[in-house]
């Protein structure tokens, strides 16, 4: 086991001598970028306090044991200490043999009261609400071009997580995936508890392939593995995948005649349907995709004036949701405010 809280008797690295810590000085225990780094934080009334185990090798450098942390040094990144929540996450990593290498950086304050340090292989990141976490890899990089804990993503939530073909890591703002075939992005807001609804990565969507990326008016769209999320003010956050997306192409995408979709997709008799603000796409093993075109002889439409008193009633009367526009449609059988009432049979 490889002791580094507390060395009673430990060899000096200068001329092999021995002493305590107890009984050493700081002078007679470090060497000089340890012992400055050390000095340059206020001794052992500094925030390290006393000295607890004299300096000893690493495999490429070397440390030395305090009260309060630990200060490391090499030749390629000099003394930087380590104290605190960093602490012990850096030797949950394995510390300096870990992934994250020697620090290379001092702890430094950043927003909403939190402070980072930065490392050869990524950097630590601590705020109130969050702890501890660090932030490696290909994540790095994507969250720097996000603006690191200042930009939306905000403070890492969680250390990354390993799932199926990939990875993944929450922040604040959203959470981070990753897999060989589509690298790095986030994904937030809308899109996030869209992607949730739909199975995360193992739902139809995958993994995402880019950002999320502005659209007409106002709107936003983000492409995936194996579809695209669709977000506009009117019409929330919807997903299309395989033959729906190939037909919703068709048309223009969302700046074509369909405009945005208003539902994600759901079963009908016969088959499945997509609702969009201009119409729809149905689709059966029979028929394929068809543009505002049923797949089947709908049920023949009430007359005008008809009320539903619940949604038993609408799918005793249609077998089927009930559509906005539709004789009978009103909002208090459309829940979630999509364009479409009574969306599951409730009999």
């Amino acid at each position: 086991m490889r002791g580094r809280a507390v060395v009673t008797v430990l060899a000096l690295l200068a001329g092999g001598a021995v002493a305590t810590a107890g009984a050493a000085s700081a002078a007679d225990c470090l060497q000089r970028p340890v012992q400055a780094r050390y000095d340059q934080l206020g001794g052992a009334t500094g925030k390290l306090g006393a000295v607890t185990a004299c300096e000893q090798p690493t495999r490429t450098g070397s440390f030395a044991a305090f009260e309060r942390g630990a200060v490391y040094s090499s030749p390629t990144t000099g003394a930087w200490d380590v104290s605190g929540s960093f602490h012990g996450l850096w030797a949950g990593t394995g510390w300096e043999n870990g992934f994250l290498g020697y620090p290379v950086s001092g702890e430094d304050p950043s927003a909403a009261g939190g402070v980072y340090q930065n490392y050869q292989g990524g950097t630590l990141y601590w705020s109130p609400p969050t702890g501890a976490h660090s932030v490696s890899g290909a994540f790095h990089g994507l969250y720097g071009s996000l603006g690191y804990e200042r930009g939306f993503l905000g403070y890492p939530a969680s250390q990354e997580v390993p799932i199926r073909g990939g990875v993944l890591q929450r922040f604040q703002g959203g959470t981070a995936y990753w897999s060989p075939s589509t690298g790095a992005h986030t994904v937030s807001g809308a899109f996030l508890g869209l992607y949730g609804r739909l199975g995360w990565e193992d739902g139809c969507l995958g993994y995402p392939a880019t950002q999320e990326l502005p659209s007409t008016g106002s709107g936003a769209y983000q492409r995936f593995q194996g579809g695209t999320a669709y977000w506009s003010p009117s019409t929330g956050a919807h997903a299309l995948c395989g033959v729906f997306l190939d037909a919703y192409g068709s048309t223009g995408w969302e700046n074509g005649s369909l405009g945005y979709p208003t539902s994600d997709e759901y079963a009908i008799p016969g088959g499945r349907r997509v609702d969009f603000q201009r119409g729809y796409v149905e689709w059966s093993a029979a028929t394929g995709t068809r543009v505002n075109q049923p797949i089947a002889t709908p049920p023949a439409t009430p007359p005008s004036g008809v009320h539903y008193q619940n949604c038993t009633a609408v799918w005793n009367a249609l077998g089927r949701p009930i559509h906005r526009g539709e004789p009978g449609f009103r909002d208090a059988l459309d829940r979630d405010r999509d364009g479409v009432g009574c969306e599951e049979d409730p009999r």
